[in-house]
């Protein structure tokens, strides 16, 4: 698989007491979210493995078409 782009972070701030956080990759959110849709449907196999890598490759599709978008 090529290397992909995290697409930079998606809650970047700074705490109360003046930490800067990058917060998580824009990439695992999307995957985050495709994650918990996989483990929150009981006709999906439980494989661990299977749903992270599936989580990853859709989270890398909405990346490559919202880049699509912006060129």
């Amino acid at each position: 698989m090529s290397q992909t782009s995290n697409s930079g972070p998606a809650f970047p701030g700074t705490d109360a007491k003046g930490f800067v956080s990058d917060g998580m990759s824009l990439r695992d959110y999307f995957a985050g979210h495709a994650w918990a849709g996989m483990v929150a449907n009981p006709e999906i196999p439980t494989d661990a493995e299977y749903i992270t890598k599936w989580s990853y490759l859709n989270a890398d599709a909405m990346l490559a078409e919202r880049q699509k978008e912006r060129e």
